[in-house]
């Protein structure tokens, strides 16, 4: 089946959900790749194959029938690091499904990979990763394979993660007359950082949220004059680098931190949630500025030059055998391997049993993040101060 292109106001796109303004950026933007894209469907399909082995699920879709030899040797990122994710998730799918059929007593309807067509905006759909119907509980397991922290329901925003709400809504109303679901469990599965993170709903309050946040989100983006309003969303946005209304709170946050009296602690609490956006607005005009400037424009008084780098050697062997016929040693004493390549060298296991108790990792600098970051709290004490 041909992939189809991601609609305007696609459920994993967080903007238009918060701010309407962005369908004007999200109708212009051309579908890019990056290698970190690339990498996340590559494991999806590693990860769907694993899946559709063990649970003996037919592939109707599928134009043909490879090996898991053949599709990892189609892959262009494939990796032990992509091996382990596809497996991790694969293993958590397959889990589930088993502890539903027992807590059930019936075999799970099990949705892998199932696209999901959506009537809150014109020609609107999505790819839901997996969706396990037991009993009346339908559960939505999304797959994460980035970095950033990702949960159901977002403590920063106070709010349901909109593309799990989506999923979870048109998955329930897909199946909603052949099963008896009333209740829905948003599962966010990231193995790259340990987060298995759930939300449950009833069909009820998922209905609600539709009428009260989707279908005004949707019909608010889909209006003639939209509103914009800045945050965290905006750093996926296409508009990020030229949005006036972007520009506009960041330059009124720095007005807010430049007063010139003392401000009070409750006055800083209020300015912190605003600094990172205020340097992610910084580094997105610097970025724009620069791919202006490499495509000719000239901005008044910059100009492109070549970054600073270490000097190398472009050729180590010649290099060695001219001073070594010239009576030098240019060879330093033998270093060991990084912990990275000694890894893929021994094995992780075969590593970690011989000389894992030698590995440290240093203490990192404290830094101040937002209480949704995933890294645990630091204990303060007297020699931190």
């Amino acid at each position: 089946m041909a992939k189809r292109a991601h609609s305007i106001l696609a459920p994993s796109s967080k903007e238009w959900f918060y701010c309407g303004y962005a369908t004007r950026f999200l109708a212009t933007k051309t579908e890019e790749t990056t290698e970190a894209s690339e990498f996340g469907s590559e494991c999806h399909l590693l990860a769907e194959y694993y899946i559709r082995q063990s649970l003996k699920l037919e592939d109707y879709d599928s134009e043909s029938l490879l090996t898991a030899d053949e599709l990892k040797t189609s892959f262009k990122h494939y990796s032990e690091e992509m091996e382990r994710l596809a497996n991790g998730y694969a293993n958590y799918v397959i889990s589930t499904v088993d502890y539903e059929a027992k807590r059930t007593g019936e075999q799970p309807i099990v949705l892998i990979e199932q696209l999901l067509e959506m009537d809150y905006a014109p020609d609107t759909h999505g790819t839901l990763d997996c969706g396990i119907i037991a009993g009346d509980t339908l559960t939505i397991i999304d797959n994460k394979t980035g970095f950033i922290k990702v949960t159901p329901f977002d403590e920063t925003l106070n709010e349901l993660n909109s593309q799990l709400g989506i999923y979870g809504l048109y998955a329930y109303k897909c199946y909603k007359d052949f099963y008896p679901i009333k209740n829905i469990r948003l599962v966010i599965y990231q193995e790259r950082i340990h987060n298995i993170s759930e939300y449950s709903i009833t069909s009820e309050e998922l209905e609600k949220w539709e009428r009260e946040r989707l279908i005004p989100a949707a019909k608010e983006a889909l209006s003639e004059d939209p509103k914009a309003n800045s945050g965290v969303w905006c750093r996926f946005c296409p508009g990020r680098n030229s949005c006036r209304k972007r520009a506009e709170d960041a330059l009124e946050a720095v007005k807010e931190v430049n007063k010139p009296e003392f401000i009070t602690d409750e006055e800083i609490e209020a300015i912190l949630p605003k600094l990172d956006s205020v340097l992610s607005y910084i580094d997105s005009i610097k970025e724009y500025c620069l791919k202006k400037a490499l495509e000719g424009k000239k901005w008044k008084g910059y100009k492109v030059v070549e970054s600073v780098t270490k000097r190398k050697i472009s050729d180590e062997d010649a290099v060695a055998r001219i001073l070594s016929d010239n009576g030098y040693d240019p060879f330093a004493p033998k270093k060991i391997l990084s912990i990275i390549d000694l890894q893929k060298m021994v094995g992780k296991t075969q590593f970690n049993d011989l000389v894992g108790s030698y590995i440290i990792k240093p203490k990192g600098q404290a830094v101040l993040a937002p209480e949704s970051d995933a890294r645990e709290e630091l204990i303060i004490n007297k020699e931190m101060k």
